[in-house]
């Protein structure tokens, strides 16, 4: 910015995310401030930015030609949840895995 000439005008955007704020404003609040903002953003982006599940994840790779950001930099890459004797265990018992031992 301090290279622009002093007439410079800054661009036109395309599109414009208005949001009320006070002393008292919840930043946190997911329904007033998360949702529309996060809503904005993948309007802009042309994504969806939630996260999911590695379940959720899988089920995307065959049936989407985009995985979602949160897929492609988690699930993907391998950075999911790592295995174990026990973690296989409890899956058994949940009846989530067949036990082939």
């Amino acid at each position: 910015m301090r290279l622009r000439p002093p007439d410079w005008s800054l661009p036109r955007p395309h599109a414009i995310h208005h949001i009320v704020e006070d002393f008292l404003t919840d930043w946190t609040a997911p329904n007033a401030h998360i949702l529309p903002l996060r809503r904005f953003l993948e309007n802009c982006l042309s994504t969806d930015l939630r996260n999911f599940f590695a379940e959720s994840c899988f089920l995307f790779a065959f049936t989407h030609q985009k995985l979602p950001p949160s897929c492609q930099q988690g699930y993907v890459r391998m950075q999911g949840l790592v295995g174990s004797q026990e973690l296989r265990h409890h899956a058994v018992q949940a009846g989530l895995l067949q036990d082939y031992t």
